[in-house]
């Protein structure tokens, strides 16, 4: 019989530490990055596609709602005029850039204002040029989205109000 082997005593040296850490447990592997589905190809926007009836619609909503806007802005009713408004338009007409620059018109320069604010923007530049406003045709330049127009005495197609139709309402919108 061969001789037992000496047992180690655990209080005088204790177990040697791994060389490496054990490896973690293996992670689930991770879900490949999802593929960028391919651009929709869009349709491109025709005009023509709009019946003379949604078109005639349009016309009627479009010139009530200036009808609406013009008491508002008559009334200097700023707190109902923005809610014709859509964000984009609100923050943009609301930032310090824009109203720097618009504050740097000749008309505001000579009068000594300085824009601060979009109410500011609604009483300095709205107010006093928005109000008898009337709409004397609409361009669809999208399902969505109108162009109101004013001819001018010299037969001039005038931009009044860019228009988005947001679920069932038009509002004022900024794009180009």
């Amino acid at each position: 019989m061969a001789p037992a082997a000496p047992v180690p005593d655990p209080v005088a040296s204790p177990a040697p530490e791994p060389a490496e850490p054990p490896p973690a447990p293996a992670a689930a592997p991770e879900p490949p990055a999802p593929t960028p589905a391919a651009p929709a190809t869009e349709t491109p926007f025709d005009p023509v596609a709009i019946t003379e009836e949604v078109r005639q619609e349009t016309f009627v909503d479009v010139r009530a709602l200036i009808a609406n806007l013009n008491a508002i802005i008559q009334s200097k009713d700023y707190d109902a005029w923005v809610l014709h408004l859509t964000t984009e338009y609100r923050d943009y007409y609301s930032a310090p850039e824009t109203l720097m620059k618009l504050s740097e018109s000749p008309v505001l320069k000579r009068q000594g204002i300085e824009l601060k604010s979009l109410r500011d923007y609604f009483y300095y530049v709205v107010y006093p040029s928005r109000q008898n406003d009337r709409v004397d045709d609409i361009e669809f330049m999208g399902k969505t989205r109108i162009r109101a127009i004013v001819v001018n005495p010299k037969g001039e197609r005038l931009v009044l109000y860019n228009l988005e139709k947001i679920g069932d309402t038009w509002m004022i919108a900024i794009w180009r």
